[in-house]
C-alpha cells in the first residue's frame, strides 16, 4: 500500500479534528493521507510551541502529571540567550522533551537551533521525527521559526 496516496484506507483524523470538522453533515467517515496527518501533527507542535507552562514542583513526584493536560506548552525562555551555545543546547533539550511528552504520536525526536544572520531576532528550528502510523513508521522534519516580534512560532513540513 502506498501510503502517499491511499486515502481510501487513510488515517482517522484525530477527536479534536473530528469534532471541529466543518462537514459534520457528512455520514462517511473522513480520512486522511499522509501529508494530511503530517499537517495535524505540524498544527499540534505549533499550539504547543505556543503555548507557555511554568515549571511546578509540586508535581515533580509524579510522573504522569508532567504528560498532562496541566503541564502543556513549553518553559519561558527569557533569559537564556541564542548566542550561548549552552542556552541553545537547553532550549532545544527543553523543547525535544516537551513534544515528546506532549506529542505521542512522534518518537525519535531531535531539535536542532540553527543560527542565520539574515533572520536576526528570530528562532529556527529543526524538528524532525519518526510518525508512528502502525504498521508504518514515517520519518518526518519541521521547521519552526520564532517570530521576535509575536512571540510566536510558525510551524511548516521542512522543504516547504
Amino acid at each position: 500500500m502506498n501510503i502517499h496516496s491511499q486515502k481510501i484506507f487513510g488515517f482517522q483524523p484525530t477527536l479534536f479534528e473530528r469534532l471541529l470538522a466543518d462537514d459534520a453533515d457528512n455520514r462517511d467517515p473522513c480520512r486522511w493521507n499522509i501529508q494530511e496527518l503530517k499537517d495535524s501533527v505540524a498544527r499540534d507542535i505549533e499550539e504547543l510551541l505556543n503555548t507557555r507552562s511554568i515549571h511546578l514542583e509540586a508535581i515533580a513526584d509524579y510522573p504522569h502529571a508532567k504528560k498532562a493536560i496541566l503541564n502543556f506548552g513549553i518553559l519561558d525562555f527569557v533569559g537564556l540567550s541564542t548566542a550561548n551555545p549552552l542556552h541553545r543546547d537547553q532550549i532545544c533539550r527543553a523543547i525535544q522533551a516537551t513534544i515528546a511528552d506532549q506529542e505521542t504520536r512522534l518518537s525519535h525526536i531531535q531539535v536542532f537551533m540553527h543560527i542565520d544572520s539574515d533572520h536576526v531576532g528570530s528562532l529556527l528550528l529543526t524538528i524532525k521525527g519518526v510518525l508512528n502510523i502502525r504498521p508504518i513508521q514515517e520519518p518526518v522534519v519541521f521547521d519552526a521559526v520564532l517570530n521576535p516580534a509575536t512571540q510566536q512560532y510558525s510551524i511548516k513540513a521542512a522543504g516547504l
